[in-house]
């Protein structure tokens, strides 16, 4: 690309961040949310592995490719970021700042939802993604890596291209080839087969068609193409013609199935010069979503419900309690334990005499000022349990309880007349 293109790219210090975490990691770094106090909002950060310690100014011209645009299904690029990580015992590292996407990735919501996504939001993020794809492509900027983990989620479920263009950056960060990891595997099933077979292998727009059917056709089944198989297996298969498995799609499921599957097929041909471009794409997917368009708020509603769940259902694990210095703690809460009948007994905290189950009929005892009762609960072994005011413990798997009563000393100043046993027994009890 010609340079009048660049534009000028905002370099981004530690002084403008705070709040690091970590969100996750990839081929090309790592991943971190941070709060930017400047613009007050957060952010992405994805830091690049390289090995030979440029600063972020040497990449400015790669990166400029993916800064361009203003397309809402393209991420934004905020600028370049070069830095400690917010700990300046940590190495100098560069990166990329870019806006933070709240609902992860087509792969993290197909994973979530254990399968695809309703009809309409489905032939929507296909719609979505040919027009971001599209877009890059009219900027001759290659994606080289299309797959659902570089396919990210706003906060209403519309998608936004990612890490487009990052293997030339990666690239050129580094004299030093990129390391393998387990997402390599993952990013093979979408390579189309002439990166495959040849070494000379030079990318094209077509390359990018390719990867975009086989991802067509995860987010039509939610699932991982080749799932199982050895990527050796792969490797040596796709250059063969194999492609994934269209039995499981059942095209009378939804009107315009069909033309997707169609669609899918013709993106994925051996012959790259016989793959659609993206434009094709653009108009195929418009004309299957306006068919679904009226279902689509249901459907992200509905999705949306899904991730909540999801997010609270993690939660469960976690105990809000206060303790008596008025301090609000958050510990790990240790799931039930049942061993038979839930034990119920109750120890009533200050009493002199345990309350004991009887088996037959007797009088009510006189009045007694209501106390605080402890209750006792039954946990899995291996947790250190502390109690107070317990004269009761349940012990065993068959939820028997032994009761140790303490007998009564008598006062010196107390009259003779009171003793020094418990005046209820089961064995002295007299009839009304």
């Amino acid at each position: 690309m010609d340079d009048s293109f660049c534009i000028r790219v905002d370099v981004i210090r530690d002084e403008s961040l705070q709040c690091w975490t970590s969100i996750g990691s990839g081929g090309f770094g790592e991943i971190y949310r941070a709060k930017h106090t400047t613009l007050g909002r957060d952010v992405a950060i994805k830091l690049l592995r390289y090995k030979d310690g440029r600063s972020a100014s040497s990449i400015q011209r790669e990166a400029h490719l993916m800064l361009q645009g203003g397309n809402p299904n393209v991420i934004s690029i905020l600028g370049l970021y070069e830095g400690r990580v917010g700990d300046m015992q940590l190495p100098l590292r560069s990166g990329l700042v870019m806006e933070f996407m709240p609902n992860g990735s087509v792969a993290d919501l197909l994973q979530t939802l254990d399968g695809p996504p309703p009809w309409p939001l489905t032939f929507r993020m296909a719609h979505e993604i040919s027009l971001g794809m599209n877009f890059l492509h009219h900027l001759s900027v290659l994606h080289l890596d299309l797959k659902p983990s570089n396919v990210l989620l706003d906060d209403s479920l519309k998608t936004k291209l990612t890490d487009f263009g990052l293997s030339r950056v990666a690239r050129s960060l580094s004299k030093y080839p990129r390391e393998k990891s387990e997402d390599e595997g993952g990013t093979l099933s979408y390579m189309p087969p002439e990166a495959l077979k040849s070494v000379n292998y030079k990318a094209s727009k077509a390359s990018d068609v390719y990867s975009y059917g086989v991802l067509l056709w995860s987010i039509i089944t939610g699932k991982e193409p080749y799932g199982g198989v050895l990527s050796t297996l792969v490797r040596f298969r796709i250059p063969e013609g194999d492609r994934p498995d269209l039995t499981p799609i059942d095209c009378s499921k939804a009107k315009g199935l069909n033309d997707m599957v169609k669609l899918m097929t013709k993106c994925w041909q051996q012959d790259p010069g016989r793959r659609p471009p993206f434009l094709d794409c653009v108009k195929e997917t418009e004309k299957i979503f306006n068919m679904h368009k009226h279902g689509l708020n249901a459907a992200v509603y509905d999705v949306l419900k899904q991730l909540d769940d999801d997010v609270c259902s993690s939660l469960r694990s976690i105990q809000i309690s206060k303790p008596h210095g008025g301090m609000y703690e958050i510990r790990p809460q240790v799931p039930s334990c049942v061993t038979g009948s839930p034990p119920k007994q109750e120890m009533a905290v200050g009493f002199t005499k345990p309350i004991r189950k009887e088996t037959f009929p007797r009088p009510a005892p006189p009045a007694t000022p209501v106390r605080t009762t402890q209750r006792q609960t039954s946990t899995p072994g291996g947790v250190q349990i502390s109690m107070s005011n317990v004269c009761g413990v349940q012990i065993g798997n068959n939820n028997t309880m032994n009761i140790v009563q303490k007998p009564r000393q008598r006062h010196r100043t107390a009259p003779s007349s009171v003793g020094t046993s418990c005046s209820y027994s089961e064995n002295s009890q007299k009839k009304p």
